[in-house]
C-alpha cells in the first residue's frame, strides 16, 4: 500500500529508526523534530498519515494536532507518546487522531497502525468519491438501473451474453463490451464484478466521452501536488482508488490518442506514475472497457490505436439493442417500475396493463433500456391510479396505423407497383425517424446500406427526401 509518512518527534535516533522501517515497506517517509518544521511539511509534504509525539520542544502535541488536522484534513494521524493515559488518549481521539501508540512500541504494531490509519484514509477517499460518481447503495446512483436482478431472460441474445459474462467474472482477463448507448452496459459490469472473486472491492466507472481531455489523465491516474494550476493537494486517480477492485472504461473510443497511449503503457506494465509525479504505483485493478463504436473500424479509420483494440479485446461481449430482444420488453417493465416504485415510496408496485405493453412492444426504442426507463418514469410520475397508461407516458394512444391500398395493375406491370409500395414504405420509414436515414433503416429491418440502395432504387434523391 503505497503513500507517504511525516514522523514528528523531538527524539533524532527514533525518527531515523521509523524512517528506515517505513522506507523499508515501500512508504516514502520524512521525519521532523518540531512544531515548526512540521507545518512546513505538511504544506509541502501532503503526508498520508502523521505520527505526531504530544511532547514537542515548541508546542503542545495536541494543539499541533488540531492545527494539522484543519490544514490536511485527509490524512490519517497516530499519537506515539511516552506517556501515555487514557485522559490523553480521548483527547487525541477526540481532536481527530485515529491510532494512539504507547512507547515503546514494537514495529509491528507501528506498521499496524500506519497501514490502518492509510486504510481508513484511502477508505474515506473512496465513499467521497462514491457518494460523488453515484454507486449503486448511495444516493443519486443509477449505475444499472433499469436492469432486471434476475437472470432469466426471455431472449436468447441476452441469456448468450449473460454466459459469457459468467465465465468473464470467472477470470481477470480484460473484457471489452461492445453495444449501443443505454443498452446495459454498465448492468453488464457490474453483473460480471459482483460474481467475481473481486466482488467485495471497490467498483468504480467513469464516462471517458464526459471528461475533459485535459482532465482525463488526472481522472485516470491522479495528481501530485502543484503539478498544475490549481493541483493543491495530492489526488489519487480512480486505478489507484480500483486496487483490488474493477475500473469501467465507459465509452473507451472516445479517449484522445495521447491518453490512448498511457492506457496502453500501463496495460503492459500494471503501472503508473501520477501527473507531476515520479514514483512508479502498482496497481492490481481490473479493467473493463466498454463502447458504442465499432473499435474495429475506428482502428481501420485511423482513429483508434490498433495496438490498444488487440490488447482490449481479449473477451469482447456484444450486448443486442432493446428492439433485438423484445421478448424481454415486459418483464423489464414490470422489474423497473418495481425499483420506480420502490424509489418513490410506493406502498405497492405501480402494474402496466396488456394493452401498455402491446403499444410499447411496437416501438422501436433507439434508446434501448435507458429510453424505456425514462418513458415509465415519466408515466409513473404523472400516474393518478394503481396503473399506468399510455397518456401518462405520452405516448400517443390513438396514432393511425399507417396504410398503402394497393389495386390491380390494370395499367401497370407488377414491378411498378412494386417500386410504388417500396418508395410509400421508404418515405413512410423516413417521416416516423424525422428524417434519419440509420432510423428508417431500423425502421424497416434493413441495414444502413440496403436502405440506401432501396433509395436509389426508387430514384429518391437527397433534395427529395
Amino acid at each position: 500500500m503505497p503513500g507517504t509518512v511525516l514522523i514528528v518527534d523531538d527524539e533524532v535516533q527514533l525518527v531515523r529508526h521509523l524512517e528506515h522501517l517505513l522506507r523499508r515497506e515501500g512508504y516514502q517517509a520524512i521525519g521532523v523534530h518540531d512544531g515548526e518544521a512540521a507545518r512546513t511539511a505538511v504544506a509541502t509534504f501532503f503526508p498520508d498519515v502523521v505520527l505526531l509525539d504530544l511532547k514537542l520542544p515548541d508546542i503542545d502535541g495536541n494543539t499541533l494536532l488540531t492545527e494539522l488536522a484543519e490544514r490536511h484534513p485527509t490524512a490519517g494521524y497516530v499519537i506515539i507518546t511516552a506517556f501515555g493515559s487514557i485522559r490523553s488518549a480521548v483527547e487525541a481521539t477526540r481532536r481527530g487522531a485515529r491510532e494512539y501508540l504507547t512507547k515503546p512500541f514494537e514495529p509491528d504494531e507501528l506498521l499496524l497502525a500506519v497501514r490502518n490509519a492509510m486504510r481508513d484514509r484511502l477508505r474515506d477517499e473512496e465513499i467521497k468519491l462514491l457518494r460523488k460518481t453515484g454507486r449503486p447503495g448511495f444516493p443519486g446512483s443509477t449505475a444499472g438501473a433499469g436492469q432486471p436482478h434476475s437472470t432469466e431472460y426471455p431472449s436468447e441474445a441476452m441469456r448468450n451474453a449473460l454466459t459469457q459474462a459468467r465465465h468473464a467474472a470467472s477470470s481477470d482477463s480484460i473484457v471489452l463490451l461492445l453495444g449501443e448507448s443505454g443498452s446495459g452496459k454498465d448492468f453488464l459490469t457490474r453483473y460480471i464484478h459482483d460474481r467475481s472473486r473481486r466482488a467485495n472491492g471497490p467498483f468504480f466507472a467513469i464516462n471517458c466521452a464526459a471528461v475533459a481531455p485535459e482532465l482525463a489523465e488526472s481522472e485516470l491516474f491522479g495528481h501530485e501536488p502543484g503539478a498544475f494550476t490549481g493541483a493543491r493537494g495530492r489526488k489519487r486517480g480512480l486505478l489507484e482508488l480500483a486496487e483490488g477492485g474493477t475500473l469501467l472504461l465507459n465509452e473507451i473510443g472516445e479517449l484522445s490518442m495521447p491518453m490512448q497511449a498511457k492506457l496502453l503503457t500501463f496495460l503492459d506494465t500494471r503501472s503508473f506514475t501520477r501527473v507531476g509525479g515520479e514514483a512508479h504505483i502498482p496497481v492490481n485493478a481490473r479493467l473493463i472497457a466498454a463502447t458504442n463504436k465499432e473499435l474495429d473500424k475506428e482502428v481501420a479509420r485511423g482513429g483508434f490505436r490498433s495496438d490498444l483494440y488487440y490488447r482490449l479485446n481479449v473477451l469482447s461481449i456484444r450486448i443486442p439493442p432493446l428492439r433485438r430482444r423484445m421478448e424481454d420488453l415486459p418483464m423489464l417493465v414490470r422489474e423497473i417500475l418495481a425499483q420506480l416504485s420502490d424509489e418513490l415510496g410506493l406502498l405497492k408496485p405501480i402494474e402496466a396493463d396488456a394493452r401498455t405493453l402491446a403499444k410499447l412492444s411496437e416501438y422501436n426504442w433507439p434508446g434501448n433500456v435507458r429510453e424505456l426507463r425514462n418513458v415509465l418514469e415519466r408515466g409513473l410520475m404523472l400516474s393518478d391510479s394503481g396503473r399506468i397508461n399510455l397518456s401518462s407516458m405520452g405516448v400517443d394512444d390513438h396514432q393511425e396505423d399507417w396504410s398503402y391500398v394497393v389495386n390491380f395493375p390494370v395499367r401497370k406491370s407488377i414491378h411498378d407497383v412494386t417500386r410504388e409500395v417500396k418508395k410509400s414504405l421508404v418515405f413512410e420509414a423516413l417521416r416516423r425517424s424525422g428524417g434519419s436515414k440509420q432510423g428508417a433503416a431500423r425502421l424497416l429491418g434493413i441495414s444502413r446500406h440496403a436502405f440506401a440502395h432501396q433509395m436509389k432504387a426508387i430514384g429518391l434523391t437527397d433534395d427529395e427526401e
